[in-house]
């Protein structure tokens, strides 16, 4: 998830910084349109990017979905603070 900024502010600002991008890529997109190999490879390349984003996004979200029933260290410590016998032996 897109982090969205909380003052008004900030979201012109992210607003600003969206349009400022989406029209350079159509820009880009343009100037390149001539170049078929060129267009062809950056086609490719988004499309690797896309995927590869959204093995990264399963593989975190699995993670999570995993680690969920995990003890956590607040649940782990009263068990350890139980075993006096788990002190270093003294000589």
């Amino acid at each position: 998830m897109v982090h969205w900024p909380k003052s008004t502010g900030a979201k012109a600002m992210a607003l600003m910084l969206a349009v400022i991008v989406v029209v350079g890529v159509a820009q880009l997109a343009i100037a390149l349109s001539s170049h078929r190999l060129l267009g062809a490879f950056l086609v490719v390349a988004a499309l690797t990017t896309a995927a590869l984003v959204v093995r990264h996004r399963r593989a975190a979200a699995a993670q999570d979905l995993a680690l969920a029933d995990a003890p956590s260290f607040g649940d782990v410590l009263p068990h350890w603070d139980s075993h006096d016998d788990m002190t270093p032996a003294r000589f």
